[in-house]
């Protein structure tokens, strides 16, 4: 079994869990998935909007489609949706450096 079908099991039986969203688009956007890795990222940031690390692949994946307008886009709204948490102080880190590299 694969990633991504170990992944979809595992939506089967817990379709928000955060996880199992992640490890979707994750392995979507490595395979080169790029559509159906937008939409995995979309569901998995719709639930989770504080997940750093979905907001900063979700802009790599887009910046590496070509799309550098729509990655700058996306890491705002990340950086929008991660606030001042202490928790998502490396994700901001590292959508900052992103951003930066792009601006």
């Amino acid at each position: 079994m694969s990633r991504l079908e170990h992944y979809r099991t595992w939506l089967e039986g817990r379709p928000t869990d955060r996880m199992a969203l992640y490890g979707v688009a994750f392995e979507l956007k490595k395979a080169g998935r790029v559509d159906e890795a937008r939409e995995a990222f979309e569901a998995l940031l719709a639930l989770h909007p504080d997940s750093g690390a979905g907001w900063f692949q979700y802009g790599q994946l887009l910046e590496e489609d070509g799309d550098e307008d729509g990655a700058v886009a996306v890491w705002r709204r990340g950086l929008e949706a991660l606030g001042d948490d202490p928790a998502g102080e490396r994700s901001r880190g590292e959508i900052s450096a992103a951003l930066a590299a792009l601006e």
